[in-house]
């Protein structure tokens, strides 16, 4: 790691883990899904990312201060998740996705799967997704709707990137959303895609039913951190972070 991203964490236990990464992005869809499988499944809490690109906040759950990227893992299932609570700037993506795909290198995972959102004009509740080889676009092309055209914005697509200069095999699932605003309802199809695609057999009965819940709970948050100063950053005072929306 370098003194721009640090990752703190303990080893995980599994051996060639699939990394499952969600940050803020289009519907709020890679961390309200990602968070929600940390929950569901019961994961244990191997550390953290730290970078000085992050805004000023600790992120308080039960008065209890939590590190805003957090990275767990369910040993039997051979997962590990990187959930994140914090937009990250276009400016700061390149640094934070070559340090994750570097830890996800060390630590021996055969693969990543990054989770973001796409806009599309229309009703369907669908999952579009893209691959960084054939092999791996095959794997999941009768499941998803393929991403034939388009690009991948934020920290999602930097680490898509960066994965396919290092021959690390990815995927990118991105659940169809109507607006900017959180959508957790297109997080609870992105999280049954997880489920098919890698038998996690998460119940999504409880999203479901508190989804109008989460999405005020988000966009709060998403308001504390829009006004989070970035000029507290030192040596970063142009940094905004403009990804809430």
């Amino acid at each position: 790691m370098t003194d721009e991203v640090q990752v703190r964490a303990e080893r995980p236990k599994s051996e060639n883990p699939v990394v499952i990464e969600g940050f803020p992005g289009i519907g709020l869809i890679g961390n309200i899904a990602s968070q929600y499988v940390v929950n569901q499944l019961e994961m244990d809490y191997l550390g953290a990312i730290d970078s000085r690109f992050f805004p000023p906040l600790s992120v308080l759950v039960g008065g209890v201060a939590h590190m805003p990227v957090r990275i767990y893992e369910k040993a039997d299932l051979g997962v590990v998740v990187i959930s994140s609570d914090i937009p990250v700037h276009p400016a700061a993506s390149y640094d934070l996705a070559r340090g994750i795909v570097s830890w996800v290198e060390s630590i021996g995972a055969k693969e990543m799967v990054c989770l973001a959102g796409i806009t599309v004009m229309g009703e369907e509740q669908r999952v579009f997704g893209a691959a960084t080889t054939e092999e791996m676009l095959e794997r999941i092309r009768e499941k998803v709707e393929v991403f034939e055209i388009g690009t991948i914005s934020g920290i999602s697509g930097s680490v898509m990137n960066e994965c396919l200069l290092r021959n690390m095999p990815a995927i990118c699932l991105l659940g169809e959303t109507h607006s900017m605003a959180p959508d957790p309802r297109a997080a609870i199809v992105t999280v049954k895609m997880l489920n098919t695609l890698y038998g996690l057999d998460v119940d999504t009965k409880e999203l479901e039913e508190r989804a109008d819940e989460i999405e005020l709970q988000m966009q709060k948050l998403a308001e504390q951190v829009k006004s989070t100063s970035a000029e507290e950053v030192p040596g970063k005072k142009e940094l905004q972070y403009p990804m809430y929306g």
